[in-house]
């Protein structure tokens, strides 16, 4: 299958330089000739190359174009920036460009490739997704070993704290498992790689007994979507509807995608998370805005700001389905093609995502400018596999 994509009026300096490039209408499909195919493929990674090589060169400088940074954004081993890292590793791989790979090692190797400091919370579990992929792309000088001592110490006193959020802020109450939809991006796929790299089943045990017991607490079956944590049971949004937060979501379908792209095809396993893949895609298609974005609140029926991380990591997980197989049908290619052309509507000239909703744990305003090293993450995880459909 393939999908047809063009870039908006916003991206003009952009598209500008791939003059030549041609497409064929929004949403539709078909077989393309190798030269349209080929033009297709260069447009977007020139969109995505810009992308990662102006957040690249904007590591440090954070205070100059980002809103509100927490205390975590500027954590080289942190969530903020493992995002980005991985969303880059995984764009890097796609593509093969080795100078991605190069940076991102660079930074690997300044951190003594260690996870964050935090022995059980999931945020600091994120950046071993990257040291793997590091390692499998062939960097000589990967360091797997801390990584793995982390994740033993934790199998060595498994914790067994309730899964309730505390309302008290600074209770670092359930902290130490998985107990927000945010950790189930973070953590889960460095447990399942680590199964796979080192080969011991105990990590492949621990990561499947604790997403289960995060989807038997924040999984809603009549609406096939996550909560954020056990505090939104009960609210209600500005429409009167259940409160299902965009990225929220788009952290567990995100997380699913790396789960299932890093077990075996025939882990017993596997269908658990391929039917929550299916359920989460067939609502999340039905919700869809038709500016091609998700709402910050997916069930809000009023008019709201575009938000383009969460739609980053719903696109990413839309388009692997389509390329593995696991999505059939026009509707899901019709999303894709909507949510991708919303995505690069909001890139400015220098290559900066915006309208990306601030660091929380809700829906929340978002302005035009809003920038985050996440939601660039999120984007270059959704063009490598727009890059794939575009192959097919």
């Amino acid at each position: 299958m393939t999908v047809m994509r063009s870039l908006a009026a916003s991206l003009l300096p952009i598209a500008a330089l791939t003059a030549g490039c041609t497409y064929s209408p929004s949403g539709q499909s078909g077989v393309q000739s190798a030269s349209a195919q080929s033009s297709g493929q260069a447009e977007i990674k020139l969109v995505a190359n810009q992308v990662a090589d102006w957040q690249l060169a904007n590591l440090d400088n954070l205070d100059t174009y980002i809103r509100f940074i927490s205390r975590e954004t500027p954590n080289p081993r942190g969530w903020v920036k493992g995002t980005f890292f991985l969303g880059l590793a995984d764009y890097a791989e796609q593509t093969g460009q080795e100078r991605y790979v190069n940076a991102l090692a660079a930074i690997a190797q300044r951190e003594e490739w260690r996870l964050g400091n935090r022995l059980y919370h999931a945020d600091d579990h994120l950046v071993g997704q990257v040291y793997m992929r590091l390692a499998r792309a062939g960097v000589a000088s990967a360091d797997l070993g801390p990584t793995r001592q982390t994740l033993d110490a934790i199998l060595a006193e498994k914790p067994n704290t309730q899964m309730l959020h505390p309302d008290k802020k600074g209770d670092p109450g359930c902290s130490k498992r998985w107990c927000w939809s945010d950790a189930l991006f973070m953590a889960p796929a460095t447990w399942w790689d680590a199964h796979e790299t080192f080969g011991d089943e105990a990590y492949a045990d621990y990561a499947h007994a604790e997403f289960q017991v995060a989807t038997e607490l924040l999984f809603d079956p009549d609406v096939s979507l996550y909560y954020r944590d056990s505090r939104f049971f009960d609210r209600r949004g500005n429409d009167g509807e259940k409160l299902f937060w965009s990225r929220g979501n788009g952290w567990v379908y995100g997380g699913l995608v790396n789960i299932l792209r890093t077990m075996s095809q025939d882990d017993a396993r596997r269908d658990y998370y391929v039917s929550l893949f299916r359920k989460m895609s067939d609502r999340l298609i039905a919700i869809q805005a038709p500016n091609g974005m998700w709402r910050a609140s997916l069930l809000a029926s009023s008019a709201t700001p575009p938000e383009t991380s969460g739609t980053g990591f719903f696109v990413y997980g839309l388009a692997w389905g389509l390329n593995e197989g696991l999505l059939e049908g026009e509707q899901y290619a019709s999303a894709v093609d909507a949510g991708w052309t919303a995505l690069t509507e909001n890139i400015d000239s220098e290559g900066r995502l915006g309208y990306v909703q601030q660091v929380g744990d809700r829906p929340e305003g978002v302005q035009p400018d809003d920038h985050q090293l996440y939601g660039t993450g999120a984007f270059l995880l959704a063009a490598g596999q727009i890059l794939r459909l575009e192959q097919d």
